[in-house]
Parts: C-alpha cells; sequence; structure tokens
C-alpha cells in the first residue's frame, strides 16, 4: 500500500534499474435496500455483508499498485486491496498480486507469484469501479468467488490472425484465502490443483472469450459443522431403516470439499456510443449445493460525458433444495418419542446448513454513469432483485427466505497515476 506513505510521489519514475510506476483506485458509495429488514447485501463472498438497510461497506474500497519493468524482458507488479472483508479473514486476503514476469518476446509473458487466474471478463478488474460501467460487477455472477488471486505460474501468448486478436492464458497453482456463511463469521478455503485457461479473441469491436477452471476445493466450517457432520453420519449407518433413508440424502449434501469445475464464455461489444456486454457459466460442484448456471446481460448507449445503462442476471442452482425428511412419527414407536425429537431436530439443523450456500436470484437494474473528471465516475443504479426460498447466498442473515426488494446505489469511483 505504497500509495498510502505520506511524501511517496504518485507518478512513474525512472531508474537505472528500469521503470517504476505508482497507481491507485478507489470507491466511495452507498447502497440503501428495501426488503426483508434484517437482510445484508454481500458483494462478494470474501466480505461480512452489510450490517444495516443503509450500508457503505459492501462497495468502498482502496487500492494501490506498483509496477515496475526494464528494457530487458523482466517486470513486476504489487496490488492491496483495502475493503470490508468478514471477521476472522485472512490479512493476506487483502494483497491480490504480487509477482515477477519475464517476456522472452513481445507476444510472451511468463509470470510467477500471485496472479489473477483468468476466469470474468474482468478477471483483474473486479475491484476497480473505474474499469466497469455499473455500481458493481453483478453479484449474481460474480459474489460466488472469493479467490482473485492464485499463487503459482502463469503464462500468456498473444498472436494475430487475419483481422483478429488473439490471447491464451494458462495460470496453475494454489490459493489459502477464506469466504464468509452469509454471516458476521469467515471460514479458511483451501483451493488446491488449480488449472486455469482464458481463451480471447477481439476483432472488429467483438470481444469473445472462453474460460476453464478446475481445482479442488476445501473448507473449514468450524467445530459446530464438524459435529453435525458426525452426527449425521451416525444416524446414516444406524440400523434402524428409517434413519439411514433420513440421513443418507443430506448426508451426501454436507459438503465441506472436493472437486471443482468452472466453464465460462463472455462476449463484449462496442460499437460507439453502444456497448453491449454478456457472460454465462456452469459451476460443477459435485456432492454440494454450491454448483449453478449463472448469466448476465448488459447493454448501455453514451452521450458525451454520461452513459445510460441496463442489466439482468440471474443465479440458477443445478440442484433443488433439500427437504428437510419427516422423521418423528415414524421413529417414534422404534427408538421413543424423545430420540424421535431429537433425530428430527439434527435433520432440521442439518438441512438448513446443506441450504444455507444455495444461490438462486435474479435481478434486473438500470442506472447512469457520468465521467465527471478525466480519472472519477459518479454512478448511480436501482436494481430489483428476487431470492427464491432457500436461495439467498448472497446475503447476509438470510435465513432461507424468499424475499423481492430494491436496492439504490450511489458510487463515486477514481484511479490515480499514470
Amino acid at each position: 500500500m505504497l500509495a498510502l506513505v505520506p511524501g511517496l510521489p504518485a507518478q512513474a519514475q525512472e531508474s537505472a534499474d528500469g521503470h517504476f510506476a505508482l497507481s491507485g483506485f478507489g470507491t466511495v458509495g452507498v447502497v440503501e435496500k428495501t426488503g426483508l429488514s434484517n437482510w445484508g447485501l454481500i458483494r462478494s463472498t470474501a466480505q461480512k455483508g452489510a450490517a444495516t438497510g443503509l450500508s457503505a461497506t459492501p462497495d468502498s474500497r482502496l487500492g494501490a499498485q506498483i509496477d515496475w519493468s526494464n528494457d530487458r524482458g523482466w517486470e513486476a507488479a504489487a496490488q492491496g486491496v483495502l475493503l470490508h472483508r468478514a471477521d476472522g479473514a485472512l490479512s493476506s486476503d487483502a494483497i491480490e498480486q504480487a509477482y515477477v514476469g519475464y517476456r522472452p518476446q513481445a507476444n510472451t509473458r511468463i509470470r510467477l507469484g500471485r496472479i489473477s487466474p483468468d476466469m470474468f471478463l474482468y478477471s483483474e478488474s473486479r475491484n476497480v469501479g473505474y474499469a466497469f460501467t455499473w455500481a458493481r460487477p453483478p453479484i449474481d455472477f460474480y459474489a460466488f468467488a472469493p479467490v482473485v488471486a492464485v499463487n503459482g505460474l502463469d503464462v500468456e501468448q498473444r498472436w494475430d490472425m487475419g483481422n483478429s486478436s488473439w490471447r491464451l492464458r494458462a495460470t496453475a497453482g494454489m490459493i489459502r484465502t477464506s469466504s464468509t456463511d452469509g454471516g458476521r463469521s469467515s471460514h479458511p478455503v483451501k483451493v488446491d490443483d488449480i488449472l486455469a485457461v482464458g481463451l480471447t479473441r477481439e476483432s472488429g469491436g467483438l470481444l469473445l472469450k472462453l474460460s476453464y477452471l478446475q481445482a479442488r476445493v476445501g473448507m473449514d466450517l468450524g467445530p459446530e459443522y464438524a459435529a453435525l457432520r458426525q452426527g449425521v453420519d451416525n444416524f446414516r449407518n444406524s440400523p434402524v431403516p428409517a434413519l439411514r433413508e433420513g440421513f443418507t440424502p443430506i448426508g451426501d449434501r454436507l459438503w465441506s470439499g472436493g472437486a471443482t469445475r468452472y466453464l465460462a464464455l463472455a462476449a463484449q461489444y462496442d460499437s460507439g456510443p453502444w456497448t453491449f456486454v454478456a457472460e454465462g457459466s456452469r459451476l460443477t460442484v459435485p456432492g454440494s449445493p454450491l454448483g449453478a448456471y449463472r448469466a448476465y446481460a448488459s447493454a448501455a448507449w453514451r452521450k458525451d460525458t454520461v452513459t445510460y445503462y441496463a442489466i439482468a442476471s440471474r443465479v440458477k442452482p443445478r440442484e433443488a433444495a433439500l427437504a428437510e425428511p419427516a422423521l418423528a412419527s415414524p421413529l417414534a414407536p422404534v427408538v421413543g418419542p424423545a430420540a424421535a425429537r431429537q433425530a428430527q431436530m439434527l435433520a432440521g439443523y442439518a438441512t438448513d446448513a446443506v441450504n444455507l450456500f444455495r444461490f438462486d436470484q435474479s435481478t434486473v437494474g438500470v442506472g447512469l454513469r457520468w465521467d465527471f473528471a478525466s480519472n472519477a465516475a459518479l454512478k448511480l443504479q436501482a436494481d430489483r432483485f428476487n431470492v427464491r426460498r432457500n436461495g439467498g447466498a448472497n446475503w447476509r442473515n438470510h435465513g432461507g427466505q424468499a424475499a423481492k426488494g430494491t436496492l439504490f446505489s450511489i458510487l463515486v469511483d477514481f484511479v490515480w497515476g499514470p
């Protein structure tokens, strides 16, 4: 966060060893929600989420980056971002880039360190509000992934073919990060064996992008979750048929880790005053409620310094919500009323834990962006959201309920530096 050091010049400098550039970005914004009063917007599962109906915590952030390069093909960069993260988040989560790179040829780059995998259209700028038109990247599409950086190796190749420009990026590595559970707390996340590949083609104002990522993900959800899993496992191995049949589906979906695959396609078309953007993805997480289909589309029209836009998004789970089994009545004659009630309570808690991580929501929004300065923009946006029952993982304190409501956002995004 060298940009915060008093007296440090925020400009590019030449030295005998290369070229340094210091830059920064930030957002100051507030969002107001109507709908269920105790819900709080979660812009990303790396964050805690809003604690009140009117909040500055989801969108406000501050970042700085220092870049270095020389005429022998070497480069390096470090970027830090301060934002309102969940309690218990790792301090290293604030470092989103820290790498050393080398260009053996003009169109080839190799990087080692902490880099952003090529998962999204805005993979490297999802925290840089000035880089996109809307108030925030659509949460139905972007919020699920706390991972914005990978510790590992990244190789990029660019080439031209006819009138089109191509780029292929491959990233391999691992990350230790944290993710919220829809409340205040943050839980450690291990992502190993990451392989991400992004292929981009650009021609005549049209950009197309195909992304693929596979990894092994593990989450430590704390001792209470571990005890819940143990209780479910005990019942699903019980000699009583009703217990086995009731708890086996729950145990199969009390997920804490496993293989993950992500496939996405993005398109962006810029025709002068009009810009169209769309992304669609499929997240596959066997045995987990996290698997989902996601998509959004946006159209924007620019006149002078003002851009008017509309956006619609949807996230739909791959599997239906888990229904709580009715165990009390069939178990009472076998194990007694008290034990039957205890089994029913455990089944209820476990079912809620399974459905806690489901995303099932649609959103439509309109807004405008006013570039009132060469390095700053004011944004106003109104969104109407519709959350299905047991689909509120984008919200703090959702409790599995269904809800409809409106978000009103006002933000100022800015950048500085060369």
